[in-house]
């Protein structure tokens, strides 16, 4: 029996690990695009509150594993266009430059890219969503990855930034989930 419960404990312990190191290779991920966001945009304490938010939930999927792992690293990777599509919009549109020296403020070209970019992902998460093995979970962490690493570029440029960060993602995988339910027409 001892040698069996020993077996049991390693195994856990196993599992265990590969859980833990999961999650601390998600807050590697975050903590990146953290000082990416940084790096790009004016700081503000919603950029922590939303930096925060994302490492915590980067960790709790990766440790769960599956499904919610997969969501999560495909989320964060789609949130990469909307972090970074506003800086890039700020830079075309505005004599300033640069979006570190923009005030926090919506303009409308911002608004647009961080609505366009985010239901563009959305509707790719959506529609990859529906071939994985639990499609509804994957969904789920993947649009929560996506709409936060979104959020720290978007919510930079004020409410309506974030609001169209997070409604484009939603309607976007809404409509991803649907175009690839539906069956093909000849």
């Amino acid at each position: 029996m001892a040698r069996s419960d020993d077996a049991l404990r390693r195994v856990r312990r196993a599992y265990e690990g590969t859980h833990a190191r999961a999650a601390v290779r998600a807050l590697a991920m975050a903590a990146a695009l953290i000082v990416l966001a940084i790096g790009l945009y004016k700081v503000t304490r919603a950029t922590y509150v939303v930096a925060t938010g994302l490492a915590i939930a980067m960790a709790i999927f990766a440790w769960r594993g599956g499904s919610w792992r997969r969501g999560a690293l495909a989320g964060v990777l789609a949130g990469l266009p909307p972090l970074i599509v506003p800086s890039i919009v700020w830079t075309f549109t505005s004599n300033a430059g640069h979006c570190t020296s923009c005030e926090t403020t919506a303009t409308l070209p911002c608004i647009l890219a961080c609505f366009g970019s985010g239901s563009l992902v959305g509707i790719l998460v959506g529609y990859r969503s529906i071939s994985d093995s639990s499609p509804h979970r994957y969904a789920l962490a993947a649009l929560v990855t996506t709409a936060l690493a979104g959020l720290l570029g978007c919510g930079t440029v004020g409410l309506a930034g974030a609001v169209g960060i997070v409604v484009g993602s939603v309607v976007g995988g809404v409509a991803g989930v649907f175009v690839a339910g539906r069956p093909a027409r000849a």
